[in-house]
């Protein structure tokens, strides 16, 4: 158990070290992938070791995720099969899948390709649900905070 944990997570430390890393990188095994999701779901279904206290609705979400995953690579052998929109998806599936796993939701690294403002070459950008939601607040209490008049109302259009 705790080996076949170990193994899973060193796999997919290579799998988000290659998503990071130069074009220069060997392409990941996509049927080693298929091979660990099938004793991920195996042992989900079956609800043994880590899955046994998994809620119902999570399994669900998983074995879901699990059927994307399998989709977007079914029938390809090496990820440099795949564009680089459908690398990301691939990434974003596998860090879900381990986030659930592990409840680590928080660490999760979510990927995807974004336009700076002022430039037309898009860039991959990367940042965990963590930071996204901190983002996100910030940006809100931003908003919230608006131009006060100098007689303590809110001032038109600002």
């Amino acid at each position: 158990m705790f080996a076949s944990k170990l193994a899973f997570v060193l796999f997919l430390s290579a799998v988000i070290a290659f998503s990071t890393t130069a074009e220069a990188s060997p392409p990941v095994d996509l049927d080693q992938i298929r091979v660990q999701q099938q004793k991920i779901r195996a042992d989900a279904i079956a609800s043994k070791g880590r899955y046994a206290n998994m809620p119902a609705s999570k399994r669900d979400e998983l074995l879901e995720k699990q059927n994307g995953l399998l989709q977007l690579i079914e029938g390809k052998t090496s990820e440099s099969e795949l564009n680089d929109k459908k690398k990301l998806e691939l990434f974003n599936a596998l860090e879900w899948i381990e986030a659930a796993i592990n409840n680590a939701e928080d660490e999760r690294v979510i990927c995807k390709t974004e336009k700076p403002t002022g430039s037309n070459r898009a860039q991959k950008v990367c940042r965990t649900v963590a930071q996204i939601r901190l983002e996100r607040e910030a940006s809100e209490r931003a908003v919230g905070r608006r131009a006060v008049c100098s007689t303590g109302e809110m001032c038109a259009g600002k």
